[in-house]
């Protein structure tokens, strides 16, 4: 048994001597088995910034839009003539006027009372945020119909 484990050991050592001696030859050669790399370049610079919570909540498009013009209702106006009727009653700084102008205001009216010759804007009704205000409001114009009809089918029988 001691005999083989000298032959095992024999053997092993020729064969990392004959893999010690390839590698010296190739070396003395010239052969070289590293992959040539080519100098890496700088493409592009990409910062990463890391997510806070957020204190207050998500603004939607419609608050965005009011806020962008606090302290420049001029321009607000202007912004809201510009708007879709859909648009300017989601907004909370926009009034779809009788005459279907959207314009700067709230639920008190529009911001702005005179047109650009000084004269006083009588609206009818407004619209802000898709409630009517005004004594003209189409649907409290239907209801007073309605209720004048009423009751002059009720004088009408009254009378009979």
């Amino acid at each position: 048994m001691n005999q083989n484990i000298i032959k095992y050991v024999l053997n092993v050592f020729i064969i990392v001597l004959l893999i010690f001696a390839l590698i010296v030859f190739m070396n003395t050669i010239g052969i070289n088995l590293n992959i040539d790399e080519h100098p890496k370049k700088l493409l592009q610079v990409v910062t990463i910034e890391g997510l806070k919570e957020r204190e207050e909540p998500i603004k939607t498009g419609a608050d965005a839009f009011c806020e962008s013009y606090k302290g420049s209702s001029g321009d607000l106006n202007t912004s809201c003539g510009k708007l879709t009727n859909k648009n300017c009653n989601a907004t909370s700084c926009c009034i779809l006027t009788s005459d279907k102008k959207c314009v700067a205001g709230n639920a008190s009216g529009s911001t702005y009372n005179t047109d650009s010759n000084g004269k006083t804007i009588n609206l009818d009704y407004y619209y802000y945020q898709n409630k009517c205000y005004g004594d003209k409001c189409p649907d409290k114009m239907k209801k007073m119909k309605k209720m004048l009809i009423l009751k002059n089918k009720q004088n009408k029988s009254n009378t009979d």
